[in-house]
């Protein structure tokens, strides 16, 4: 059997390829640049699995295609493929749906696509997008349950390498495919796949982007740092159960799990081995402060459980100060400020959750890396009363 990965960045090689060959199944990369020269230089792309101070690698055979000249045999190894796994990212999906619709087209089979994008529609999107050419054949998005922090291009002696923790599950809607593949190691079928979309999103993923945010709010480069602050972690924790909260209230304790699982998941952040930064974990701002993702998603699903979610509200307005910086802003209450943040996390106006993001932005007083949440006390102010 054979599997075609569209896609060789982090989550493509630090995760699909590695399903994909523990599963038996012969791997194909298709990407760009230079990555892929890497990967057909030494036909196999190196996992390093890190947690504290062990280290595991394994060699992970592999196939690579260029697209930019080799789409033709492209097209046909996705015809010929069992299982296709796309990893570009949301925003590139439209990029890709003509040559996926190529290979469907002339696939004498049915063949399932499962695009591991973290977006709860990406399966629809993608089948849309090929439009007839998708007929008989299975879409499905994922859920990726792994942190891959970090990948390296190789050179003529070392192999592509991605370095990852231990985790490594992918939660599929069983349904939309043509085939179980709940078989393969780490992979897990659903008949609930939004529900546990939001699972993850609203804790996990919300833990992840309130560790990152506070973390840049007082001055931390690497996420493991960040989550051993005191202030930090309880932080991170009660955004993590404000989002558990809401999430038990729509969908009950399968779906939303233990107060101990949360526990788990601040371990996993602290994994300094990874080197994972603030930054990257907290890229791409709009995206996650969009109205139905991590952190005012799960903000919104919370007050509807009759939390008010000030820790989810706190992730928020760092990260709000986090994307505009040291620029001039309207005054804390202001109409001006209130239309901003509706804009920016796309809440009507009057939205409760409006006020208590900007009353708790405006406690984190003017950008600068902070001593203390609680006080909003710059560390340049603190040093300079000290002096």
């Amino acid at each position: 059997m054979k599997a075609v990965i569209i896609g060789a960045g982090r989550v493509g090689l630090g995760c699909a390829a590695q399903i994909a060959h523990c599963g038996g199944l012969e791997v194909v990369v298709l990407g760009r640049g230079q990555v892929v020269q890497g990967l057909k230089r030494h036909e196999r792309v190196q996992i390093e699995t890190v947690h504290g101070p062990r280290s595991e690698r394994h060699d992970v055979p592999v196939q690579a295609l260029d697209l930019t000249i080799e789409r033709d045999r492209a097209v046909e190894e996705i015809a010929d493929a069992d299982l296709v796994l796309t990893a570009v990212g949301p925003a590139q999906l439209p990029s890709i749906a003509n040559l996926l619709g190529a290979g469907l087209e002339r696939a004498g089979g049915s063949v399932d696509v499962v695009a591991l994008e973290n977006t709860e529609d990406a399966g629809d999107h993608l089948r849309h997008r090929v439009g007839a050419a998708g007929t008989g054949h299975g879409f499905s998005g994922a859920v990726v349950d792994r942190v891959v922090a970090r990948r390296d291009l190789g050179n003529d002696s070392a192999p592509v390498s991605v370095v990852v923790e231990p985790a490594c599950r992918v939660t599929i809607d069983g349904p939309a495919l043509t085939r179980d593949w709940s078989w393969l190691p780490g992979v897990r079928s659903t008949t609930s796949f939004a529900a546990d979309y939001r699972a993850k999103l609203y804790c996990f993923s919300a833990g992840h982007a309130t560790a990152a945010y506070l973390g840049q709010l007082k001055g931390y480069r690497y996420l493991h740092a960040a989550v051993t602050d005191p202030e930090i972690a309880a932080v991170v924790l009660g955004a993590m159960e404000e989002g558990r909260r809401g999430l038990l209230h729509r969908y009950g304790l399968d779906v939303a799990g233990s107060p101990e699982a949360l526990v788990a998941i601040l371990h996993r952040f602290s994994n300094a081995a990874l080197g994972d930064t603030t930054l990257r974990v907290g890229r791409d701002v709009p995206r996650k402060l969009a109205r139905d993702d991590r952190l005012v998603g799960a903000a919104r699903l919370a007050y509807r459980a009759g939390a008010e979610p000030t820790q989810l509200g706190l992730a928020v307005a760092a990260a709000l100060q986090a994307h505009l910086g040291p620029h001039q802003l309207p005054p804390a209450g202001s109409p001006a400020r209130l239309r901003q943040i509706s804009t920016l996390t796309g809440l009507r106006p009057a939205h409760p959750l409006i006020e208590i993001v900007d009353r708790l932005w405006a406690d984190l007083g003017e950008p600068a890396a902070l001593l203390s949440l609680r006080t909003g006390l710059p560390a340049w102010e603190s040093l300079r009363r000290a002096a």
